[in-house]
């Protein structure tokens, strides 16, 4: 792994870096001025007033109305039920549906991600659910894993997890138009693909075990063969192809984002894969979920397949929040991230403040901040809500709020 490190833009409130030119760690950094996007602006609408411990939470067109809901596990730190927020354009909050009080097997739901996606091909968003007694009652606890057929909500077994889940990433792994699911887990180190079967069944494929996997996964064609690859921790699972029963070679991109030691805040990340520079090939973003002490990054592949850092904030604690996406519409990527709040209050050194921001690309690959938000977000998400055009952010302050919020983008509107 090669280490890119751009240009100083030095912020009093917050001591980090955003990407200018290139440079090396013994060259004097130069200090351009900071520069805002004024088109791009937010209004915040609270449409959520009793969170419990939503870590696991998503956003989906579950309704197929073409506005955004939000969809989520109630409690997950010691289990509850599964259910969404239905979106809307009147004012207060949103309606609750809840879609299963308990698991088809009894007990609870409970997880530290949650996605939607069209399971079983009908054209609808399903939802998966993860059952599980939550992970501060018993994280070491196996899980099982479902999804929920729209608009019926009947439950469909997927497979097990070995520990607690902390992340889903649904794809096609091996090209044949039925999807997929990677599941990562907690504590075990450990990393499950669960192939879909012609007949929408499913079988575990691969259960990989690798220390230093246990937060921080997101999947796409890395090295552009035409089949769908995972990152995790620092690590790339390069598909095999076929039916999937062969080697996941791994390879590693950076040996920072796996090697921690210590509490259970190890090896805690956020990634996501996006094609920021416009190449065909897409880069992989990484930042610390957990600790303070490191940086946001994205990592290009080179053509020898390793990989080159390109830092582009220095150092931001708990950023909880790693979203990709083209959020002032001027054709180029900006990431969305920030700092949750109920982490960083616990971290030495003391962290004052909790920015929420984009980073905006000026296009030639330097990010400037934007902050919309001064107290915190942890597993924000992007979506266009309300199908307008441009991308709007949802807000959870942090992993303890009882709010949650929309930031709706106005670009499209000025």
């Amino acid at each position: 792994m090669i280490k890119h490190t751009f240009a100083f833009l030095m912020l009093a409130s917050l001591a980090f870096t955003c990407g200018g030119g290139e440079k090396t760690m013994e060259e004097t950094s130069t200090e351009p001025e900071m520069t805002s996007n004024k088109a791009m602006e937010f209004t915040s609408h609270r449409v959520v007033d009793d969170a419990k411990w939503w870590w696991a939470l998503t956003i989906g067109d579950v309704t197929n109305d073409g506005l955004q809901d939000v969809v989520y596990i109630n409690n997950n730190a010691n289990g509850g039920y599964l259910g969404y927020r239905e979106g809307t354009r009147d004012t207060g909050v949103w309606k609750t549906v809840i879609v299963a009080e308990t698991p088809p097997t009894g007990g609870t739901f409970a997880a530290g991600d949650l996605e939607t996606g069209d399971m079983d091909g009908d054209g609808d968003q399903d939802i998966l659910a993860v059952k599980h007694t939550g992970e501060w009652d018993d994280a070491g606890e196996s899980a099982e894993i479902f999804y929920y057929e729209n608009p019926s909500w009947e439950a469909h077994p997927i497979g097990e997890a070995k520990d607690a889940v902390k992340d889903l990433s649904i794809g096609d792994f091996d090209g044949d138009g039925r999807m997929d699911l990677a599941v990562l887990t907690f504590d075990e180190n450990n990393l499950r693909i669960h192939h879909q079967q012609a007949d929408g069944t499913f079988k575990m494929v691969q259960d990989i075990t690798r220390a230093g996997l246990h937060e921080g996964m997101d999947v796409g064609d890395l090295d552009g063969d035409g089949d769908v690859d995972i990152a995790a921790n620092g690590f790339i699972f390069d598909n095999p192809g076929g039916d999937l029963t062969g080697e996941w070679k791994v390879s590693v991109v950076d040996e920072k984002w796996n090697n921690q030691t210590g509490d259970w805040s190890a090896n805690g990340t956020k990634e996501f894969i996006r094609d920021v520079d416009g190449d065909g090939t897409p880069e992989i973003f990484i930042s610390h979920s957990e600790r303070g002490g490191y940086p946001l990054a994205y990592y290009s592949r080179n053509a020898d397949g390793s990989y080159l850092e390109h830092v582009v904030v220095e150092e931001l604690p708990a950023a909880h929040t790693l979203q990709v996406f083209d959020m002032d519409l001027d054709g180029d990527m900006d990431i969305v991230t920030g700092i949750n709040f109920a982490r960083a209050v616990n971290l030495e050194p003391k962290v004052d403040h909790f920015e929420v921001m984009v980073l905006v690309n000026d296009g030639t690959g330097q990010f400037t901040r934007k902050v919309i938000d001064d107290e915190g977000i942890y597993n924000g998400r992007v979506a266009d809500f309300e199908g307008d055009g441009d991308y709007d952010i949802f807000r959870y302050p942090n992993h303890e709020a009882k709010e949650l919020f929309l930031l709706e983008n106005e670009t499209v509107s000025k």
